[in-house]
């Protein structure tokens, strides 16, 4: 028999001496998500995380040191846009961790909803991404995996962030946690990828690659046509807008935050989305600003300059009368309006 029939059922039968009415609800690279209530039918209801077992040669070994971190880290964090997660236990052989439930829809589903959500929207939920990765950010934590289905959205629409599983510039002493293992090639920034290096500036291009996925309404990973997943390119053109309702600037501001020079990035997640509000901050200099033009009224002292010095030099140098009487109705016209 296989994992898929085997192991959640085990699981289900040891947790459920904690949990009522488990049920699979979700499998991803580092574990199994059941839901369930604590106790009894009237418990609460929560999400729980299950490590794949550790002798499965299908996937990674070390897949329980991903779980303790993740669920040590996340119940250092306390702030309303990340999930609450409990401590990781072990319980006849079952490394687990209780979380919230945060509800039933995923980033990586409303981004290719069939009506996509508009840029008012988009904002909102890049600016609670932002205010969560910025704090886990100023307690020395980064996501290192970040991307959309790591995005979970409650019953009211709000985001949740979750796997935060680096700490600042760490030296991962094992392979579950090095950056190249935990992260999605997709949303990877390159210098995590090639060298392994993850801090905030990874985390600030994934957020960087969910902002163009949610204002094109496409994920960056597609299949071809032979079903092979491939990576698709992010195209910014300078001079054309991602869709009608997203500000041409935006694609300045995304260019910035997906750069391949983390040092050309915005210092941090909220720059960023701020920089898709305001066009002077798209690039990282100030845009130039022109005066608007002057108003006829704005000239009037000058048309009276100029036409006393019409006057002057068509006397002084005999200008006919009658092309002149032409310029002076012409200026005095222009001076009345």
């Amino acid at each position: 028999m296989t994992l898929v029939t085997t192991y959640p059922q085990r699981a289900i039968e040891i947790l459920g001496r904690r949990y009522h009415g488990l049920r699979l609800i979700g499998e991803g690279r580092s574990g199994l998500i059941f839901t369930g209530h604590v106790g009894d039918a009237n418990g609460p209801m929560v999400a729980v995380k299950v490590a794949y077992p550790t002798d499965d040669h299908a996937h990674d070994s070390t897949a329980t040191a991903r779980l303790h971190r993740e669920a040590e880290i996340g119940a250092r964090l306390s702030h309303p846009h990340i999930l609450r997660t409990s401590p990781s236990e072990v319980l006849d052989g079952i490394a687990f961790y209780e979380m919230d439930a945060a509800g039933p829809m995923r980033l990586d589903q409303l981004i290719t909803a069939v009506h996509p959500p508009g840029f008012a929207r988009v904002l909102v939920v890049l600016e609670q991404i932002a205010e969560a990765v910025d704090y886990a950010h100023a307690h020395g934590i980064v996501h290192g995996a970040l991307r959309p289905s790591a995005v979970l959205l409650d019953p009211s629409g709000s985001v949740l962030v979750k796997g935060f599983s680096l700490y600042q510039d760490e030296k991962a002493t094992q392979p579950a946690l090095a950056p190249t293992a935990i992260g999605n090639a997709a949303y990877m920034a390159p210098e995590q990828w090639h060298d392994g290096r993850c801090n905030r500036l990874t985390d600030v291009y994934a957020v960087g690659v969910i902002a163009y996925e949610l204002c094109t309404g496409h994920a960056r990973v597609g299949y071809d046509a032979a079903g092979v997943p491939e990576i698709r390119p992010i195209e910014l053109a300078p001079n054309h807008a991602l869709r009608d309702d997203v500000p041409m600037h935006v694609n300045a501001a995304i260019r910035r935050a997906t750069n391949k020079d983390p040092d050309v990035r915005f210092t941090s997640a909220g720059e960023f989305v701020r920089a898709m509000s305001h066009p002077d901050e798209a690039t990282g200099h100030s845009l130039p600003t022109l005066a608007p033009p002057l108003s006829k009224k704005a000239h009037a002292p000058w048309m009276l300059v100029a036409l006393v010095l019409l006057v002057a030099i068509s006397l002084f140098f005999g200008v006919p009368s009658t092309p002149r009487d032409m310029l002076v109705s012409r200026i005095m016209a222009a001076d009345s309006q």
